[in-house]
């Protein structure tokens, strides 16, 4: 079916602060997937970082949702496949993270739709992309970039606080699966500077959607969480915060074993906190409780 958004302008969010280069991406790859499949994607967003104001070069992935009259199939599946591969080896950073939809998927939301194709660190799949969750859908629906095609954010799109919420539940507990790894090799993600930002500033955005039903930028989360969370733990959110903003900034820490301790102590113990609050504090948008001190 066509579109039932607003017909606006491109020209309507020109004067949102997006970052060049992601701005860039977006072009090259309607320029790519324009050439392999004509007049196929008829709407292209930004979510994301990229959406949100906090797109950082080194660290960010370009991510999208692509919207066209239907789902692609066959041919079209394989044309653009074919295109994304093409795409990963002319531009492999940032990487591209993105799904295509139907119009009808941006009212009926993730979980009321079957998976179907997206991209994942460039790669196309045909089903299993991360990104079918409702945080895509919420970041649509509220921060969109427009590319091309009608203005999507803040047109009242599919919006469901309790799954966003159940959502975020899940990923604390398979983030710390990801960041805290089992028995010796515990925490070895974290010896990475790119590993502690994610696992630091991603558990304060979890804790953030869970107190307030909104979804921040991984920097607003972390002045979140200086805000929220005793002092004890400012220093390894503001070594998180450095990563993400000042990279060539000196660390904030004498060895990665030090700073890797107060990232693992801070995730769990943040993790804790967001499951004994998950609940909004009687619709007051705070959080339940408070992070202890060490």
């Amino acid at each position: 079916m066509s579109s039932s958004l607003p017909d606006q302008s491109h020209e309507l969010v020109e004067t949102m602060i997006t970052h060049p280069l992601a701005l860039g991406i977006a072009d090259t790859l309607l320029a790519v997937v324009d050439a392999a499949v004509p007049d196929f994607v008829e709407g292209l967003y930004l979510v994301g970082s990229a959406a949100l104001g906090d797109f950082r070069p080194l660290l960010s992935d370009v991510d999208f949702v692509a919207v066209s009259r239907t789902r692609p199939r066959d041919g079209k599946l394989a044309a653009l496949a074919e295109a994304h591969a093409r795409l990963a080896l002319e531009q492999p950073i940032p990487a591209l993270d993105g799904i295509y939809l139907a119009w009808d998927d941006l009212q009926d939301g993730p979980d009321g739709i079957p998976d179907g194709p997206g991209v994942q660190q460039g790669l196309f799949f045909e089903s299993g992309c991360h990104d079918w969750h409702p945080l895509t859908w919420s970041v649509l629906g509220a921060s969109a970039i427009t590319i091309r095609g009608p203005l999507c954010a803040g047109t009242g799109l599919w919006c469901g606080a309790a799954d966003l919420e159940q959502w975020a539940l899940a990923s604390v507990d398979r983030c710390l699966g990801t960041w805290l790894e089992p028995d010796e090799a515990e925490g070895a993600t974290l010896l990475a500077a790119d590993g502690v930002e994610r696992a630091v500033l991603g558990m304060c955005r979890l804790h953030y959607i869970l107190a307030t039903g909104v979804v921040p930028s991984k920097s607003n989360a972390g002045l979140y969480g200086l805000i929220t969370f005793q002092p004890a733990w400012h220093r390894i959110i503001d070594e998180a915060l450095r990563i993400r903003r000042a990279p060539e900034a000196a660390c904030l820490y004498e060895t990665p074993g030090e700073r890797r301790r107060d990232a693992s102590a801070f995730v769990r113990a943040v993790a804790d906190d967001a499951r004994a609050g998950s609940r909004w504090e009687r619709g007051r948008g705070r959080p339940a409780c408070r992070t202890k001190d060490r």
